[in-house]
């Protein structure tokens, strides 16, 4: 697996945004631009080996309709030899060359739709000794054009890795309590702006509470989505999360089976993930948004941080507290509520 992925589903970012434009001048190409960078730290994404950029171009045939050309592949994408893609490391000017690429052949094929599938072209690198995705650097994008018009250009800065503070790491204990909520509370930095919290929940099955355990089965709650920093102290950068206990034990009714006679769970521990993304997608989705309530009628002006065409570049981090313990007293909650008394769990 490689890098693609961000808050928003990719493809859903580039369905989003390549489609709401309309290019007047015919013959115009106007460069459309998506990627998100990251970190590639083998200890937080140990199958992801290289980073991706689309690059594409959009234009207006004045005999033939939209649909119709976006089925033809030569008007989707810059022929190979008409770009180069760089990547720039503006700390310290280091450039690194990326290679076009099918995705297909990637793993990244495609969605079905009114685009053209194969091939599917994309820019890819992979980390050099002199040249890596590192958290509080900023990063240009270059595409050079062999017609001699200017450069097309972005730039984005890494968030800073976020640091947990609910629940405290010298304690990482954390509980679930009813309709309480539950606090999850982090610092980031100016870049980071959009956060998605996930948490990793491994339950041992045992015949007895101080046995061995039969298997350990892990469960992936997506708990928080487009957690937005705390507005409350503009000086400090944080930002929080609120679960419900009742909100935790759902999630567990929907993935849990009651267990045959005889057997038991405990919690074994969690992991909490926090991601999240740069200024440029929250600016990105506050534009969709604003431009919901207008009518067919009106014309607006579409996010976009390419210094010409459409798209955008930003970048993203991720942080994980690992091994947190679950506080005793949510067992007690738990088989107090008819949600999942029936579950089997125990302290």
């Amino acid at each position: 697996m490689k890098k693609l992925l961000f808050l928003l589903p990719f493809g859903l970012m580039l369905s989003a945004c390549s489609n709401d434009f309309e290019v007047t001048a015919p013959w115009k190409d106007i460069p459309v631009v998506y990627g998100i960078l990251a970190p590639l730290d083998p200890a937080l994404y140990p199958k992801d080996t290289a980073f991706y950029i689309r690059v594409e171009k959009a234009f207006i045939d004045p005999e033939k309709s939209a649909l119709e050309i976006a089925q033809i592949v030569d008007s989707l994408y810059y022929p190979e030899n008409a770009i180069t893609v760089w990547l720039e490391r503006t700390n310290d000017g280091a450039r690194l060359q990326m290679k076009r690429v099918d995705g297909a052949l990637e793993g990244y094929p495609r969605d079905a739709g009114v685009f053209a599938g194969q091939p599917n072209w994309l820019y890819k690198a992979k980390p050099t000794s002199g040249f890596s995705i590192d958290a509080g650097k900023t990063y240009r994008l270059i595409i050079e054009r062999v017609d001699g018009r200017p450069d097309v250009t972005a730039e984005t800065t890494v968030p800073n890795d976020f640091f947990v503070t609910i629940p405290n790491p010298s304690d990482q204990k954390i509980g679930f309590f009813g309709s309480v909520n539950t606090q999850i509370k982090w610092n980031t930095d100016v870049n980071g702006a959009f956060f998605n919290v996930t948490l990793v929940i491994r339950i041992n099955e045992k015949i007895e509470p101080n046995g061995p355990a039969l298997s350990t089965q892990t469960l992936i709650w997506e708990a928080a989505k487009n957690v937005e920093l705390d507005d409350s102290n503009p000086n400090a950068y944080t930002a929080r999360a609120f679960l419900s206990g009742t909100s935790f034990y759902n999630f567990l009714a929907q993935n849990l089976q009651r267990l045959p006679p005889g057997r038991i769970r405990q919690f074994k521990n969690f992991d909490i993930i926090i991601e999240g993304g740069g200024k440029e997608i929250k600016e990105y989705l506050e534009t969709a948004q604003a431009n919901s309530g207008l009518t067919g009628a009106e014309t607006f002006p579409n996010y976009t941080n390419i210094s010409e065409g459409y798209g955008i570049f930003t970048a993203k981090n991720r942080t994980v507290l690992e091994g947190v313990g679950l506080r005793p007293l949510t067992i007690d909650s738990m088989n107090l509520s008819s949600i999942v008394d029936t579950l089997g769990f125990v302290k």
